[in-house]
C-alpha cells in the first residue's frame, strides 16, 4: 500500500497579505483561499500591528473602507491572531543582537527594520527548526521583500505575481 505524504510547514502571513486576506483589494481572492487552505499559518507582532495600522489608513485616510468594513476586518485579524500568533515566542527586537542582525539585514537589502525582522523571523524564530519541504514560507504581497527575503535564503510567495507554493 503506497501513501503520498506533504511535509508539514508553516507559512508566515506578512502585513501586506493580511491585509489583502481581510480586505477586498486586488489578489485578495487568491490569498484568502491560500491562508483558508493552510493549517499552520501565522506572524509576528510587527506585522499584526502594522496590518492594523493599513487598516486604519484604508478606512481613515484613504477612503478605501467603511467604517463598518474596517471595523469587521479589524475584529478578524485581532480573533485570528489572538487565537494562532499570539502565544509564539517570538524573537525579541529589543534583544540587541537581534536589533543588531535585523539592522544588518536592512542594511544589505534596503528593507526597513519591520520587514528586516520578519525576514530575521523567518530565518531564526520559531518556526525555523522547519527545514527541507517542511521550511516555512514568507507570504507577501510586496516585491521588494520578497527579493530581500529570497537573497537571504528564504522560501517566499510573492502573491502579487507568483502561483501558491504547493
Amino acid at each position: 500500500m503506497s501513501m503520498n505524504y506533504t511535509a508539514a510547514r508553516a507559512d508566515f502571513f506578512d502585513a501586506s497579505a493580511l491585509v489583502k486576506v481581510y480586505t477586498k483589494e486586488p489578489c485578495s481572492d487568491v490569498a484568502r483561499h491560500y491562508f483558508d487552505n493552510r493549517p499552520t499559518k501565522y506572524t509576528t507582532p510587527f506585522c499584526f500591528y502594522e496590518a492594523m495600522n493599513i487598516l486604519k489608513g484604508k478606512w481613515k485616510y484613504q477612503g478605501q473602507l467603511s467604517i463598518e468594513e474596517y471595523l469587521d476586518a479589524a475584529f478578524q485579524l485581532t480573533a485570528w491572531y489572538g487565537t494562532s500568533s499570539s502565544t509564539i515566542k517570538d524573537l525579541s527586537f529589543t534583544d540587541p543582537t537581534t536589533f543588531g542582525e535585523a539592522k544588518a539585514i536592512a542594511q544589505r537589502s534596503h528593507l526597513d527594520l519591520s520587514d528586516a525582522f520578519q525576514i530575521l523571523s523567518v530565518k531564526k524564530g520559531y518556526f525555523s527548526v522547519l527545514v527541507n519541504d517542511s521550511t516555512t514560507v514568507l507570504v507577501t504581497a510586496d516585491g521588494g521583500l520578497a527579493t530581500a527575503a529570497r537573497t537571504e535564503g528564504l522560501r517566499v510567495w510573492n502573491l502579487m505575481t507568483e502561483p501558491a507554493p504547493q
